[in-house]
């Protein structure tokens, strides 16, 4: 709209920003909410390109199996330091049976 100052734009944006409703700020400078909208929207500056997109997607595939590593790593080393504490507690226990409990190697 050309009878809004660029400033008073701004302020609206930043306010809408800020958490406040656009309904509410429409009313109160007396604008329709299409036109905060639409400011809004030429705030966007770029769209990611599909290229970019499926270099991300791959990354965060690659960084969901990394974690699914670490995970299994962690969850061997949990049980490793169980069945070492148990045989220590318990001398008597076979350790056959017990790695085979736990679905550790012996």
């Amino acid at each position: 709209m050309a009878g809004i100052s660029k400033d008073i734009k701004a302020e609206i944006i930043a306010k809408v920003k800020a958490g406040q409703k656009v309904a509410d700020l429409a009313k109160a400078y007396g604008i329709s909410t299409k036109t905060i909208y639409n400011w809004l929207r030429g705030q966007v500056k770029e769209q990611v390109s599909w290229r970019e997109y499926k270099r991300v997607m791959k990354e965060n595939q690659q960084l969901k199996q990394i974690l699914g590593v670490l995970t299994l790593e962690l969850e061997v080393k949990k049980r490793t330091e169980t069945s070492t504490l148990l045989l220590e507690a318990l001398p008597h226990l076979d350790k056959t049976l017990l790695a085979d409990a736990l679905g550790i190697s012996r």
